[in-house]
C-alpha cells in the first residue's frame, strides 16, 4: 500500500510518517515538503491514499495550497476516488472538503500523541485493503428473466451449452440460463485455469479430481458429475492439464 504525506512542516512529516509505519497494513511511504516534489511522485508511482496539509505555506494569508493540490489530483483519472486524509488547523471547512473534493476524512492539528491518528489512518488502509481483495477476484454477471446473476470466476466448476442453453455449475449450485452460449462466456473471463475436454464445456482445473485418459473422463472434487474428454479435443486438454499450475 504507498501512502504519500505532504506537509510543510518538518516535525509534523516525520511524526505522520511514524505513525503511517506503525500501522499494521503494510506500507511504502512518500514523505514530501513541497507540492512540487509531491506532485512528480503521485505521477511517477500509484498511491493508494493522500495525507495532506491544507496550508502548506504558512506565509501567505488565507492560504489553502493543500486543497488546491488535491483539486490538481482530483483532475487524473486514476485518482477521481483515491482516498484523501487532509490535515488541518482551520475549522468550518469540513462540508467543502467532504463534499467538493471527496476527502476520506480530515484530522485537526495538533495531533497528540498520535494515537487517534493512526486508528483512523489504519481504518483507511484496512478499507483499501478488503476492497483490493475484493477487486482481485473475478467476476461474471448474467441476466435472465429479469434478474441479475453475479459469479465469482473462480467458484465455477465448469459450464457448458447445449442447444443453446447454458449451465454453469458452481461449488454449490447448477443455474441453467438460455440463449447464452459457453464460448461467450469463455471469452469474457480472464482466468486461466478453464480448459476445455470437449467443445461446448469449460472445466476449472482446480475442481478437477483426477482424469482418466484412457476412458477419455474428468472426475471433478465433491460430485457424481463425469466430464467426458472429447477426440479432437483430447491432445490439447491433455497438454493443458499437464502445464496448468495446481
Amino acid at each position: 500500500m504507498n501512502v504519500l504525506i505532504l506537509e510543510d512542516n518538518e516535525k509534523s512529516r516525520l511524526s505522520l510518517e511514524k505513525i503511517v509505519q506503525s500501522c499494521r497494513v503494510e506500507t511504502k511511504v512518500y514523505v514530501y515538503g513541497t507540492r512540487g516534489e509531491a506532485y512528480l511522485c503521485a505521477m511517477n508511482n500509484r498511491i493508494d491514499l493522500f495525507l495532506i496539509d491544507i496550508i502548506l505555506e504558512p506565509s501567505n494569508k488565507n492560504d489553502n495550497s493543500g486543497i488546491n493540490f488535491a483539486d490538481e489530483i482530483r483532475e487524473h483519472a486514476e485518482y477521481k476516488l483515491t482516498p484523501i486524509i487532509f490535515i488541518t488547523t482551520l475549522q468550518g471547512l469540513e462540508v467543502q472538503l467532504l463534499q467538493r473534493i471527496h476527502c476520506y476524512d480530515y484530522i485537526e492539528k495538533p495531533i497528540g500523541d498520535g494515537q487517534m491518528v493512526r486508528d483512523r489512518i489504519e481504518e483507511a488502509l484496512n478499507a483499501l485493503s478488503d476492497s483490493n481483495r475484493v477487486a482481485e477476484r473475478e467476476t461474471i454477471v448474467l441476466h435472465y428473466d429479469g434478474l441479475g446473476y453475479v459469479f465469482y470466476v473462480d467458484e465455477l466448476v465448469y459450464f457448458s451449452s447445449q442447444k443453446g442453453k447454458l449451465s454453469l455449475c458452481t461449488r454449490n449450485d447448477i443455474i441453467e440460463i438460455p440463449h447464452v452460449t459457453a464460448k461467450s462466456i469463455r471469452q469474457k473471463i480472464k482466468y486461466s485455469k478453464f480448459l476445455e475436454p470437449t467443445y461446448g464445456t469449460f472445466v476449472n482445473i482446480d475442481y478437477i479430481e483426477h482424469v482418466d485418459f484412457r476412458n477419455k473422463e474428468v472426475f471433478l472434487n465433491n460430485t457424481d458429475i463425469v466430464l467426458p474428454i472429447g477426440g479432437r479435443k483430447a491432445k490439447e486438454f491433455r497438454e493443458g492439464y499437464l502445464k496448468c499450475p495446481r
